[in-house]
């Protein structure tokens, strides 16, 4: 089955800083529609002289963040990352429960305390975690990521597709979540052709690098029949020059 991990940073210090900020109230009823997310495919763009433009991808918002961390809370921090590779679950909630109670304007300890739980399967508690993370730090991609996957295990589709929005609303240019975005398109939600669209802005974002995420984009098109793009539309002629082109056609 389709799945990509929750992406997480290398970087110790941003996954643990939050620079806290306030949360915004949001009420979401039981039936939520679906959110529209064409708006945040990335767009080849070109020159005069019909020439491809280097497409320059938005920074991450959350890697741009600064704020300072208690020594010691990062310390806990990488002890636990090395745990959690051990697969030394217990020891490791211990170590982020410190930390995340010692200091509430971090939301890194808590998403990695959601990626355990994502682990044991126990998705509800996950779902908890990554929710608190949102609070603390709005601009918490990771987080979203984590959310949506875990409303996904929960069988919350359209819940899971909300959350990709709010991540794409955040970091338009987030290559896990138009991958992940995709997934839920086509597998769970039977949209192909926007599932099409994500697969190709993923691949579009990553240098078409990834060769699984390739086979899933090549699979697709045969199912939805289109071979053109979602990304590149081409060079596209001023409307006056066309205009012009009609009258003389005529």
């Amino acid at each position: 089955m389709k799945s990509v991990k929750p992406f997480t940073s290398v970087m110790l210090m941003v996954l643990l800083a939050a620079c806290a900020t306030k949360p915004a109230q949001q009420v979401i009823p039981d039936k939520v529609p679906l959110r529209e997310t064409s708006q945040y495919l990335p767009q080849q763009a070109y020159d005069e002289q019909g020439l491809k433009v280097p497409y320059v991808a938005e920074p991450n918002p959350y890697l741009e963040q600064t704020g300072q961390v208690a020594k010691g809370s990062v310390l806990l921090f990488i002890e636990a990352k090395k745990l959690i590779a051990a697969k030394d679950f217990k020891t490791a909630e211990q170590k982020l429960s410190v930390i995340a109670d010692k200091d509430k304007t971090l939301a890194g300890p808590l998403v990695l305390l959601g990626d355990i739980a994502m682990q044991k399967q126990e998705f509800s508690a996950a779902q908890d975690y990554y929710q608190r993370a949102i609070e603390v730090n709005q601009k918490n991609v990771n987080a979203y990521l984590g959310l949506a996957e875990a409303q996904r295990r929960l069988g919350k589709f359209t819940f899971a597709q909300n959350t990709y929005e709010h991540a794409l609303n955040i970091w338009k240019d987030f290559p896990e979540a138009h991958l992940n975005l995709g997934i839920l398109y086509d597998l769970y939600l039977n949209q192909p052709a926007k599932a099409q669209a994500h697969y190709e802005a993923y691949l579009y974002l990553t240098s078409y690098k990834q060769s699984k995420a390739s086979e899933w984009f090549a699979e697709i098109k045969q199912r939805t029949g289109f071979n053109g793009s979602y990304i590149d539309l081409g060079p596209q002629k001023p409307k006056a020059e066309g205009k012009v082109a009609a009258q003389q056609q005529g």
